[in-house]
Parts: structure tokens; C-alpha cells; sequence
């Protein structure tokens, strides 16, 4: 095992331990969260989301998440996990590395964005409620940007099936041309989401394309 192994392995249960702590926690109180939870969710109406929350907090998907082992979790989160732990290793401080640890997967997804050009991989927990202004707009586009391409992985590292999948991809659509609406941005931003272009990102080669929405955002429209 290399050094950065072992440096990541406390921090791997710490995610994997605050992740079960989570549905455990929702478990033991019995509470139903999804209708205060559904505009979390991407859909493309409210009536999608609605039934995104349903399926997601229902009691039945509850148990199963606070059922599942150690080893169990570590292989659901797999698809985000051990690029959370290297951002973490990267690019969180002391001040708020833990926090981070606590929180990545406790929220309904995870984002993980790389802008075009020099800029450094971003990774959090979406949407993330502390946060004033926190839409895929502010996460990709905002200020000076050139786009980029957007992972959005279920917090639960679990498949999308083919109809969620058409969900999503409506939802971010939908919430990337709000944002760029909301800021006056007159950029003529080019959206794509062609799960066949085979969009290469070091660390990302084999990655499982049930389990991510690959979403590529350019700063021009492509003839």
C-alpha cells in the first residue's frame, strides 16, 4: 500500500461512517424528508422531483442504505469516492477538511466539475445548504469561465435508471439555462449531454456511465 494510501484510509471510513450515521439516523426517527428534500432533485417539473424524493427517502430505499456493511458502502460510493479523498488531500485545509469528510455524502448528490483549461477539479455535496448562492450556475459558469464538464453521481453512488437518467440530464438543462438567466449572462453557452462523445478525463477512464450524468458546457456554440 503507498503512502498516500495510507493516509487515505482514516479518512475513506470517515466518509464511509458519517454516510451511515446519515440513513441510520433518518431510519431510527422514521421521518419522511422528501417532500422538504424535493427541490433538491434534478428533474425537469416538480411533480419529477417530487417522485425522485419519494423513491429516494422512502422507507424501503432508507433501510436498504442503513443496512449495508462497511465493505458495502465503500463499493456503492466507488464511483466518487476516491476522487472525494484526493480533492480533500488537495485542496482542503484543516479548518474545513473534516467537515468536508462529514458532509460529501450526505446530501443528494455529488458534483464534481473540471473547467476547461488550467483550472483544478472542484468537488462537493449538492446542493450544499450552508452555502449563500449555490446552483450549477455558480459552480461552473459564474465569474471568469470558459465551462467545462459536470459529473452530477447520486450521493449514494447507486445507478440512475434509464428514466431518472432522462430526468436529470432535464434537470440540469433546466437549472444551468435558469442560472444563466438569473445572472444576465449573454454568453452563447453550448450544452451538451451526448453520452457518446467520450469526453477523456484523467482518472475517469473506466468509469461506469449508469452511475454519472456527464454534462460538457463550451462558451461558444459548436457548428
Amino acid at each position: 500500500m503507498s503512502s498516500e494510501d495510507d493516509r487515505l484510509e482514516i479518512p475513506r471510513q470517515r466518509v464511509a461512517d458519517a454516510f451511515a450515521n446519515h440513513w441510520r439516523g433518518l431510519l431510527q426517527s422514521g421521518e419522511d424528508i422528501s417532500f422538504d428534500r424535493s427541490h433538491c432533485f434534478f428533474a425537469g417539473s416538480p411533480s419529477a422531483q417530487a417522485g425522485m424524493a419519494v423513491r429516494f427517502y422512502g422507507h424501503e430505499h432508507v433501510q436498504k442504505m442503513a443496512s449495508l456493511t462497511d465493505i458495502q458502502i465503500h463499493e456503492t460510493l466507488s464511483p466518487w469516492l476516491e476522487n472525494a479523498l484526493r480533492y480533500w488531500l488537495d485542496s482542503c485545509d484543516d479548518d474545513d477538511g473534516d467537515d468536508f469528510l462529514d458532509r460529501v455524502a450526505t446530501s443528494e448528490y455529488v458534483s464534481i466539475f473540471h473547467p476547461h483549461g488550467r483550472g483544478s477539479m472542484r468537488l462537493g455535496r449538492y446542493p450544499d445548504d450552508r452555502a449563500e448562492y449555490d446552483d450549477l450556475y455558480e459552480r461552473t459558469l459564474a465569474g471568469v469561465s470558459v465551462g467545462g464538464v459536470l459529473r452530477i453521481y447520486k450521493s449514494t453512488g447507486e445507478q440512475f435508471t434509464p428514466s431518472e437518467m432522462k430526468s436529470v440530464r432535464a434537470g440540469i438543462r433546466k437549472d444551468l439555462l435558469s442560472g444563466i438567466a438569473d445572472a444576465g449572462d449573454d454568453e452563447p453557452w453550448a450544452i451538451s449531454m451526448d453520452a457518446n462523445c467520450g469526453w477523456g478525463t484523467e482518472g475517469f477512464e473506466n468509469e461506469d456511465y449508469e452511475r454519472v450524468v456527464i454534462t460538457e458546457i463550451n462558451d461558444h456554440d459548436d457548428p
